[in-house]
């Protein structure tokens, strides 16, 4: 069982009362089962007794008389033989217990007598310490629980606690046999969201396939599963009514109370959404303001197929009320995409010919759990705008060929403003920036719609290309247009591609302010499962990652990766920032690991020129990190387009010359960038000012130290960066201890950074490998570095570019030198000798 949930459960019972919900097949059972084994109270050093109870009762009012049998002293056949249970009955029990006890009432369907309630109450209230109880449930008990949140008598664990993160989902997988590609596993892990239940199912349909990647998709053994153990377990046990309120709904991803009443022809739709997430139904609602829920994506699936079993002559009709609400309430794409379903042709071209730059400017892999719509026939395919609206369903949910497909069956309305803002979102697809920006120019800007879509175009190819500068305005511009024109999908991608901006130029607080724009304006128009909010989450991450919050890092980038299947520039992207976060943190081994998994992902896809030359960069930055200078050199002078991030370029090639002890070149490297100007990117004049200061150490240069010094505190302070600090290590405590004391202004900042303890040894040996008999070669000293992941030898000798003898030779001459005999055990010896 995974560590994580058994230590989330030793914290959650010191509690009186502990709530363990969530829906079917989220493993509360197995969680508990786990953590009972090892059960702490305290300190760790109490061992509780813990007793186990299993309720199967409708109605939940036998729980108090099953916690008086688990209590008691007595056998089960000398209690009270009417087999009732009285008021005083349970507080007695405890009264008498000279230990603490831990009771865990696993399955607890609904508890709704009063008296039962009472008694449980009166527990939570006088357990004085001795008692513990564990309800798992899946769904919340008639019990005052907002009164326990708050005077601290309640602890809980939900769905988001339970749910396999992607490493866990890796290791469930792997104890079935089954290893994926990233991207498949990203994939698995985005349709499942963690659900234990699914991810097994997923496994056991996996496990021998030839094409294990087929398997979410297929149709076969794992839907049919999932199928049956969702209806089984859920759909068949609800109300009638409630039944057929989910399957009418199933025409729809994401749902909020008018949209359940334009539907269903219900005047209820906020009580039943409410009602529907509180009874655990695979429902969430999303956080913000705009009242949106949405179903579990594998539920969805289940329920569209159910609803096309039973009521399939109900679904053109759901699809064109639910059309009609959308065209209504400003989200043009659901409208769209409602009428093709429907069949209702004129729809969707009406919809298309009112909303096409908002359509196609939003152009995102969404995620509809639906088949795609049925292709007109030949009469219908007469009409080019028709096929135009089929081409804009295919792009949006990423399917190149077969929007290509369409616009070349379109391709009769040539040189008009519509056809050039298709043909400029399918070269963004196809990942050609550059196309994008060819295509701009018959995009003629007649109305503020189609001016807001040029604009985006032509910002987000900018970026993608690497030319921040003059990305900035157009971004800007087609936010305020988008927000004028009530563009609610080219508003949520122009907010997210404006973080993206911000944060690669270091404006941090700019960026954070755009991505949670972006995120609230995604939830007021119900756009969760765009990839634009996986860039969103990348940025943020990114954000969080300079101010040293590395735990909110990794979650948003854990969300991030769930939005970017297809989307190789995301994957890379979220690769770079999480190894940026793991050099951080001093494990360089772990770092590299994930820049090599998102090559091997690649595949050798084209990137664009961006996020290639990032990848290189960060790259690089290792490298140095493992003292492998020549092959930082080569990724600075051959990776990617050397034209892009040329701050950052410098700044790695300042930090080679410092560790050769060529201070004087790095100070002349790193000074070009060290001076904030418009178009200079803080993040790297941050850095190359602190190169330029501990080059005019090296150097007996105070002016230069100090100058430097305080241009990095400048801008660190004002945009809160703490991560170039702590990557420095001892040498740049030292210059905050010794030389910020002498700046004329006082920087808070460079106190707290002082005396702060550097997650990396800089490179250092530390001296430790004095107590060798035979210290270890520079070269020797890189490939421990090495060991301390999981790279096989293979690995390393393609890393280091030499031959995999060579490393094995390295490798042996370490484990001699340290009197070693594997791998696990150089390392920690290494790590006592202060060589790691």
């Amino acid at each position: 069982m995974r560590d994580r949930v058994v230590a989330q459960l030793d914290a959650a019972v010191r509690a009186p009362l502990t709530l363990v919900t969530a829906p079917a097949g989220w493993g509360k059972t197995a969680a508990l089962v786990a953590w009972a084994r090892t059960a702490r109270l305290g300190d760790g050093n109490e061992a509780p007794v813990v007793r186990w109870v299993t309720s199967h009762s409708a109605h939940g009012a036998d729980v108090p008389g099953q916690l008086l049998g688990a209590l008691s002293t007595q056998p089960d056949d000398e209690l009270d033989k009417t087999g009732e249970w009285y008021e005083d009955d349970l507080l007695k029990a405890v009264d008498a217990l000279d230990r603490p006890h831990i009771v865990v009432v696993d399955d607890v369907r609904e508890i709704s007598d009063p008296e039962a309630l009472t008694e449980l109450e009166s527990l939570v209230r006088h357990g004085m310490g001795q008692l513990h109880l564990v309800l798992s449930c899946r769904r919340d008990p008639a019990l005052p629980l907002y009164r326990w949140r708050v005077n601290g008598s309640l602890t809980e664990m939900r769905t988001n606690d339970l749910s396999l993160t992607i490493t866990e989902t890796a290791q469930l997988l792997a104890a079935h046999d089954v290893v994926l590609p990233g991207s498949t596993l990203y994939a698995l892990h985005s349709i499942t969201e963690g659900w234990p239940a699914g991810v097994r199912l997923a496994a056991m349909a996996m496990r021998g396939h030839p094409e294990p990647e087929r398997v979410l998709d297929d149709g076969g053994a794992f839907s049919t599963a999932v199928g049956d153990f969702l209806t089984g377990e859920v759909i068949d046990s609800l109300p009638a009514d409630t039944r057929q309120l989910l399957l009418d709904t199933a025409v729809a991803p994401r749902l909020n109370a008018g949209l359940v009443e334009a539907i269903t022809g219900r005047d209820d739709g906020a009580r039943v959404l409410a009602e529907l997430k509180g009874s655990n139904a695979f429902l969430s609602r999303n956080a913000g303001p705009g009242g949106w829920y949405r179903f579990h994506p594998l539920f969805a699936r289940t329920l569209h197929a159910e609803l096309l079993r039973r009521n399939p002559e109900r679904v053109p009709e759901l699809h064109r009320r639910a059309a009609a609400w959308h065209a209504t309430y400003g989200i043009p794409a659901e409208a769209l995409r409602h009428a093709l379903l429907a069949e209702d042709w004129h729809g969707a071209v009406e919809v298309l010919d009112r909303h096409w730059p908002d359509i196609v400017g939003g152009v995102r892999y969404d995620r509809p759990h639906e088949a795609a719509p049925h292709a007109p026939g030949v009469e219908e395919a007469a009409d080019p705008h028709l096929v135009l609206a089929f081409a804009a369903e295919r792009l949006r949910v990423g399917d190149l060929d077969g929007a290509r497909d369409f616009l070349r069956r379109s391709d009769r309305d040539g040189g008009s403003p519509m056809l050039a803002g298709f043909a400029a979102a399918e070269a963004w697809l196809a990942g050609d920036a550059r196309r994008t920006l060819a295509a701009l120019p018959d995009l003629h800007p007649n109305t503020d719609e189609v001016r807001a879509l040029a604009l985006l175009d032509e910002g987000e190819a900018r970026l993608r290309l690497g030319e921040l500068a003059a990305a900035g305005a157009p971004l800007h511009g087609a936010l305020v247009l988008a927000q004028r024109a009530g563009m609610a999908q080219a508003q949520v991608r122009a907010a997210s591609q404006l973080a993206v901006l911000e944060s690669t130029r270091g404006r941090l607080r700019a960026a954070a302010r755009l991505g949670r724009q972006a995120l609230v304006t995604a939830d007021r128009f119900g756009i969760t499962d765009a990839t634009d909010l996986g860039w969103v989450r990348m940025a943020l991450a990114s954000v969080y990652g300079e101010w040293d919050r590395i735990a909110e890092a990794d979650r948003l980038l854990d969300e991030g990766l769930d939005l970017a299947a297809g989307d190789p520039d995301l994957l890379v992207a979220i690769a770079t920032v999480r190894a940026r976060l793991r050099h951080g943190a001093g494990r360089l081994a772990a770092a590299l690991e994930v820049l090599h998994a998102a090559r091997r992902e690649l595949g050798g896809a084209p990137l664009a020129p961006a996020v290639e030359r990032a990848l290189a960069l960060t790259e690089a930055e290792l490298r140095i990190s493992g003292g492998d200078l020549g092959a930082a050199r080569r990724l600075v002078a051959t990776g990617g387009d050397p034209d892009v991030f040329p701050g950052w370029a410098a700044c790695v090639d300042a930090s080679a010359a410092l560790v050769e002890g060529k201070a004087a070149a790095a100070a002349s490297t790193a000074a070009q960038f060290a001076t904030p100007s418009t178009d200079s990117a803080l993040t790297w004049t941050v850095h190359a000012a602190i190169l330029t200061s501990l080059a005019g150490r090296a150097l007996g240069d105070r002016n230069r130290v100090l100058r430097g010094l305080e241009t990095a505190l400048d801008i660190a302070e004002e945009e809160s960066f703490r991560r170039p600090f702590l990557v420095g290590g001892h040498p740049v405590r030292d210059l905050l201890a010794n030389f910020a004391p002498l700046l004329p202004v006082y920087h808070p900042l460079a106190a707290e950074l002082a005396a702060g303890s550097s997650p990396l040894a800089g490179g250092s040996r530390g001296g430790g490998d004095g107590n060798l008999v035979e210290p270890l070669t520079e070269r020797e000293l890189t490939v421990l570095r090495y060991l301390q992941g999981t790279m096989s030898n293979l690995e390393i000798a393609s890393t280091l570019y030499v031959s995999v003898n060579t490393v094995k030779t390295h490798v042996k001459n370490i484990y001699r030198k340290l009197h070693a005999g594997r791998r696990r055990e150089a390392v920690e010896r290494a790590r006592e000798l202060r060589l790691l």
